[in-house]
């Protein structure tokens, strides 16, 4: 349902199509145009990694395909909204603070109305009156510098709730007419996407993150918290003890006490690796993961192989990257796999980074849990770098392969 103030259909009374439409060839290569851009705006939704690059494509093939002035596209999180796309305007980059003290002012935003009716609103005429309004004031030099005079709001609705809004501004002489309402509908699909792709991506990204505190939490209070409990207890037993015990008896109870805070010690640094790996190892991605793998083979019992290439200089986040890959992969290892050995290959070749971990393992029961937060981390972080992640059973185990852009100038 649309809403119109007044009637936005202008025709021409002969031909009943809208001005400046020619025949139907024209109307024929516009149609063409519109499917052309929504396909390549579907394209670069399920593409690009930044939600303001995929939104930017998506208002300038809106802005191309149209006869559009300027196209705006806003998100709206925790009640305020914020320009995430945008096409045909310029200095706008304040638009959103200008927005606001216009609406303190008692500007009636339009958009906002199709936001919360979740309803196409089209308005013709709509720069003059902004002009005209002194409530619009702070947008008069950001909203008169195009050449437009219609206006059309499409709420961005996915999944039965709006996310923002797409704001088409057509240019003078221009109006709307319900195919080009319908295709600027479909590229309002197609950010509303985007939106939500973005969002349930911050959000596997948090609830991973508090998994690894979690875990971090566990294993502070498994190993080093128990041990210096062990401390403390030994300390008042060798208290207790002094003047009555004899030497051996000391010395047995202070090497107790020796072991105990090496292993604390030991602990403690292998937490700290996980947090901080490259700083702390200071030689690169395959020293931290060396003192990684030694750290966990002492622990677990599984032995672990390390066969690494002499690598270039990387990016250190690229390393980073690299070594939670490896990181969680040994952890599966040695959580869930069985297994007595892995091999870890670490390579650099054509541009790429290779990481290989490798088990002789149970393998894997089925096929791998995507929405495991694990598994989500690992393929997030690879194809950060415009990477991919595999993982799967071999002859005799389970592997997995990642592949990662090395930028260039750096391979």
């Amino acid at each position: 349902m649309t809403e119109v103030v007044p009637d936005a259909a202008v025709v021409c009374p002969g031909c009943g199509r809208p001005p400046g439409d020619v025949g139907g060839f024209d109307d024929a290569r516009r149609r063409q145009r519109r499917l052309a851009a929504i396909a390549r705006a579907a394209s670069s939704v399920a593409d690009a990694a930044s939600l303001s690059v995929t939104l930017d494509v998506v208002a300038r093939e809106v802005l191309q395909a149209s006869h559009l002035a300027a196209v705006q596209i806003l998100r709206v999180e925790h009640g305020a909204m914020r320009v995430v796309g945008k096409a045909g305007f310029t200095d706008a980059d304040d638009f959103a603070e200008r927005l606001e003290e216009c609406r303190k002012l008692g500007a009636r935003l339009r958009f906002v109305e199709a936001f919360e009716s979740r309803e196409r609103v089209v308005v013709p005429h709509r720069k003059a009156g902004v002009l005209a309004d002194p409530h619009w004031a702070p947008l008069h030099a950001i909203m008169g510098a195009p050449d437009w005079d219609t206006f059309v709001a499409v709420p961005l609705v996915v999944r039965g709730r709006a996310v923002g809004v797409l704001n088409a501004f057509y240019s003078a002489g221009e109006d709307p007419n319900q195919e080009t309402l319908e295709f600027l509908d479909a590229m309002a699909d197609q950010a509303a996407m985007a939106v939500d792709s973005a969002e349930l991506l911050a959000r596997s990204r948090h609830e991973a993150r508090l998994a690894e505190r979690a875990r971090l939490a566990r294993e502070l209070h498994d190993s080093v918290v128990q041990q210096v409990f062990s401390m403390r207890m030994h300390a008042k037993a060798l208290r207790a003890q002094v003047g009555s015990a004899t030497p051996d008896q000391v010395r047995g109870v202070a090497d107790e006490l020796l072991g105990l805070a090496q292993n604390a010690l030991a602990d403690l640094r292998g937490l700290v690796l996980q947090l901080h790996p490259l700083e702390l190892a200071g030689r690169g991605l395959a020293a931290a993961v060396r003192t990684h793998a030694e750290s966990l083979q002492a622990a677990s019992g599984v032995r672990i192989r390390i066969v690494a290439d002499e690598l270039p200089d990387l990016p250190t986040g690229l390393q980073d990257d690299a070594y939670r890959i490896v990181q969680e992969a040994l952890h599966n290892v040695v959580k869930h796999a069985q297994a007595t050995s892995a091999v870890v290959s670490i390579g650099v070749a054509g541009g790429t980074l290779t990481l290989e971990v490798r088990d002789d393992g149970v393998g894997l029961a089925g096929e791998p849990r995507p929405h495991a937060l694990g598994l989500v981390s690992m393929r997030e972080r690879a194809q950060q770098w415009g990477g991919s992640m595999e993982i799967g059973n071999t002859a005799g185990g389970c592997r997995v392969l990642v592949r990662m852009a090395v930028p260039e100038g750096r391979s």
